[in-house]
């Protein structure tokens, strides 16, 4: 359930109570592991609380990625592969180093593939509804196109996580946009 601000105290009490043990479980345990009755214990909420707010731990989940999703859809409204290209990964990646410790352990642990598949799409649908594919190019083409264009940006940004953030963000950031774009025969400057 988003919260508009509109709703009772205990309301938005009880939902950031389950948000917060929920992300908290998610950094410690596989979503697979989750179950609503340890949520709701953690939370010190009753089942039946958890229910009323959401129908399934997949919605719950869905929201979660929809709230990574939703503002990076808005950071990028307009913007096209790939006349944009070098806009939209420096945006990409300026992103990703914001949002914290879940969504890193989303993006870049094997444990949450499934979820962070789920992410990627949540993140490419909510951005990229009404993109056509450019003339010239196949069905075929485009797709090949766009895997080599995200998961470049997604490997590359694994390895920055799991190489403890130690090449600084603003130099991860532009190397990325120019492997992406220039490929492997860029020269270190």
């Amino acid at each position: 359930m988003i919260l508009t601000g509109k709703e009772d105290m205990r309301i938005r009490k009880t939902i950031s109570a389950i948000r917060a043990n929920f992300e908290e479980m998610l950094l410690e345990m596989p979503y697979e592991k989750i179950s609503v009755k340890a949520l709701c214990e953690r939370a010190m909420i009753n089942k039946t609380t958890f229910y009323r707010y959401y129908p399934t731990m997949d919605d719950l989940l869905e929201e979660v990625l929809m709230e990574y999703a939703r503002p990076y859809a808005e950071l990028t409204r307009g913007m096209r592969y790939p006349d944009d290209i070098e806009v939209l990964i420096h945006s990409f990646m300026t992103y990703c180093t914001q949002q914290g410790p879940l969504f890193d352990a989303i993006l870049s642990s094997g444990a949450y593939s499934k979820i962070m598949w789920k992410l990627m799409d949540s993140m490419s649908e909510e951005r990229d509804h009404d993109v056509k594919i450019p003339e010239g190019w196949t069905e075929e083409e485009w797709q090949l196109y766009l895997t080599h264009v995200n998961m470049s940006q997604i490997r590359i940004y694994q390895k920055w996580v799991e190489g403890g953030r130690s090449v600084p963000v603003e130099r991860m950031v532009a190397m990325t946009v120019r492997l992406v774009c220039d490929g492997a025969r860029i020269r270190r400057k």
